[in-house]
Formats: C-alpha cells, structure tokens, sequence
C-alpha cells in the first residue's frame, strides 16, 4: 500500500473542466472558487498564470474576506521606503517624542501640595503597607583601636604591605588601560543594512542560485557549483539542491583524484572482455609445409588436393546460381541480387 498523497482535485471533487474561464465566470460559490484556486497556484495540473489572475479576481468579487486573497507585506525600513517618506515619519517621530517629554516636565512642575496628607501626589504611589524604609548601616571602620590588645596581636604588618602594594599595581594598572584606550583613535564599523526576505522572495532567490549552479556543473567548474548550491540551500533548502550538491561535490573528488592519478582510464571506459572464438572446420596452415630449406613431402599433396576439392565445388556453386537466375520469371517487382561476400582468398 502506497502513502502517495491525493492530487487536488480528487480532494476538492473537481473536474479537469472545470479549470476553465467560463465555468469561473458563471460559478457563483465562493468555496468551489477557493477550491480551484488553490489547485491552479498548486501547479499540478499545469501553470496558467492569466486563469489564476481571472480566479482570483472572480474569488475577490464573490467573497472579498477570503484568506486566500491575503498577500505578506514587508515591514517598512529605511531601505524600502522613498526618501522623502522616510523623512516625514521620521520628524513626526521626533515631534511627538518632544511633545511627550514637554508635557511629562510640565505635569512634574504643576505638582500642587494638598493639606490632606493622606492624597497622594500626582503621579506618585501611596500604599499604607509599606515599611519605612531602614537607614543604611555605616560600615564599621577597620582600624583597630588602641585598647583593642587581641586584634593587635592577630595584626601581621607584613601581610597588611603586600595587600598595599598589590592594591597599588593594580591601580597603577587600570590607570595604564584607561590612557591606552583613550589615546586610541575609536573604531566605526558600518555594518550593512540586514534586509529581511520573506519566504517567498528566499524560494525564488534560492532557485536562481541553483540554476547558476547547474550552469557552472554544465561547464564542469565543479568548486564553484558547490558554492552555488551551499548559497541556495542556506536560503531555502530543498532536496534537488541536496542532491546536486552531492553529484558536485563527488565530481570534484573524482577529477582531483584524476590529477593525481594520470593513467586513469576516462569517465565513460568500459571494461571489454576478448574472447577467442574457435572455428569448427579446421583451417590449412600452410606454414607446417615449409620449413627452412626443408619442404614436407607427405602434406603437401593431400593440401593440394584439398585445394582443388574446394575450387570445383566453388565453380560448381557458381554455375548453380546462374541458372537459377536464368529460369526466375520476370515480375514488375523483381527482387534485389543477394549481396555477394567476398572470399578469403579475394581479400
């Protein structure tokens, strides 16, 4: 069994005619139209960009509220606005925010004291729970007193210099820093303006970048479409560009490995097998009759008469075929002469 999904219009009970102008134009339910528009922005059935538009339009028409007819809008910045708009709400901006901070200064200075102490001030908290807040406690001094005889016998005069003097290295050091960094001219670094993309805009990008791959795989620069599908996938991933990008990155591993390795056969060679095939009538070899200075005397006449067996049987062959034809009829379609192989000894 088979989880192959269902195709669209088998889940929204609709025809293949029904992707037609005049059937939108003369369907007058809402919900059958968002049915064919989601199957005709789906492209499984082909992709008709002018029947989409007329759908969306009859869709709009029929019922405007549709989250069909909802289209994502970038957020306003300073790199996708005009100029001069970006200017008008930037001043309204800071007008407004001095107007706040003019009438915050005034209500703080309009404060009127009132006899009854039990309304709070404007813009102030009463709350007859709360605990009065506890004076701070004066850390107590360190130096030890003159009658205090324990404290000065636990009193290491040598410990209480080192502690000194590394307070001071310190200092000393922080000092150094402070001047250092100050003496230093500051560093701006203008970082360029982070544009946010939306989904839509990212699946169209990535796919540009992976056709720049596909050409640079055509040309075989194999480095530089694995750079190209590495862009892509960062933008949208997909799983032709994974694919791709691990033909690319095979390729580039195998002609590296071609550098190496010179004497490798090419990419498309094929491993052929030589058999030696057998003749079942065994052939004269005339080299056995001779030898040097030497001729057999025993074969040769057998070879000879072998040879004229095979000329008269050759002739008679010949003379055989003439007169077959000789005695063929004459047909208006008559039929083409057998080609004729060539013989051993000819060749």
């Amino acid at each position: 069994m088979s989880n192959k999904p269902a195709r669209l219009l088998q889940k929204y009970d609709l025809l293949l005619e029904h992707l037609d102008f005049e059937y939108i134009r003369q369907c007058t339910n809402g919900r059958e139209v968002e049915n064919i528009v989601k199957v005709l922005r789906s492209g499984e059935e082909g992709y008709f960009p002018q029947l989409t538009a007329f759908a969306e339009e009859r869709l709009k028409s029929l019922r405007p509220e549709s989250t069909l007819l909802r289209k994502e809008q970038p957020l306003a910045t300073k790199h996708t606005l005009p100029e001069e708009q970006w200017r008008e709400i930037s001043n309204n901006l800071q007008d407004w925010e001095h107007r706040m901070k003019t009438l915050t200064d005034e209500l703080r200075s309009a404060q009127v004291e009132s006899d009854d102490t039990t309304v709070p001030r404007i813009r102030g908290t009463f709350d007859p729970f709360a605990k009065e807040e506890e004076p701070e406690k004066v850390p107590q001094s360190k130096v030890i007193k003159y009658c205090d005889y324990d404290k000065w016998d636990k009193f290491d005069a040598d410990t209480e210099l080192l502690k000194m003097d590394l307070d001071e290295e310190r200092h000393r050091e922080m000092v150094r820093l402070n001047n250092q960094k100050n003496s230093e001219q500051p560093k701006i670094v203008e970082l360029p303006p982070e544009v946010k993309l939306s989904q839509q805009e990212k699946q169209v990008i990535a796919g540009k970048l992976r056709e720049k791959g596909n050409d640079y795989f055509r040309a075989k620069e194999f480095k530089e479409a694995v750079q190209e599908y590495g862009k892509s996938l960062d933008l949208f991933p997909s799983a032709a560009c994974f694919n791709n990008r691990a033909m690319a990155i095979a390729q580039t591993s195998t002609s590296a490995l071609r550098l190496q390795l010179p004497d490798l056969p090419p990419p498309n060679a094929v491993r052929l097998t030589i058999e030696e095939v057998d003749n079942d009538v065994p052939e004269i070899d005339f080299r056995e009759l001779i030898r040097p200075k030497k001729v057999i005397k025993d074969k040769l006449p057998d070879a000879l008469k072998q040879l004229k067996k095979d000329t008269v049987s050759l002739i008679q062959q010949q003379a055989q075929a003439q007169n077959n034809q000789e005695t063929e009829e004459m047909t208006l379609f008559p039929k083409p002469p057998p080609r004729r192989t060539p013989l051993i000894e000819e060749l």
